[in-house]
């Protein structure tokens, strides 16, 4: 079993991570990192050994995979499906009322086309 989270370096990637980090606790699975942010394809040195660190305490192994396609949706979609994984986890960031209408196309793709569950969850808890 795998949990798959759709990490970008910014507090919505961070609670995405928190909250996937709880469901492969939960499920007793590995925690798959794809990373979404600018430049998905790699992370900064100091990005990896912070989740490095962060995982390692939560007793999980840092496993990241990225995609050779140029839009994170698709590649969150292409990895989920290859890698047969059971749960996606997102984050969304608090948009204004008009924002709330129309969610950010990397998010929406993810939801609409993904074939296992997806977690969507906020950065900005209230």
């Amino acid at each position: 079993m795998t949990v798959l989270v759709a990490y970008a370096p910014a507090p919505e990637g961070r609670e995405a991570l928190s909250e996937g980090i709880k469901e492969a606790h939960l499920r007793n699975s590995d925690l798959l990192v794809v990373n979404i942010g600018r430049g998905h394809h790699d992370l900064e040195p100091e990005e990896v050994r912070a989740l490095e660190t962060r995982l390692g305490d939560a007793g999980l192994a840092l496993t990241i995979e990225s995609s050779v396609l140029s839009d994170p949706g698709d590649a969150v979609i292409q990895i989920a499906q290859d890698r047969n994984v059971d749960m996606i986890v997102i984050g969304l960031r608090h948009r204004s009322m008009v924002g709330k209408l129309i969610l950010g196309s990397t998010v929406q793709r993810i939801l609409l086309d993904a074939t296992c569950p997806v977690l969507a969850v906020r950065s900005d808890k209230l």
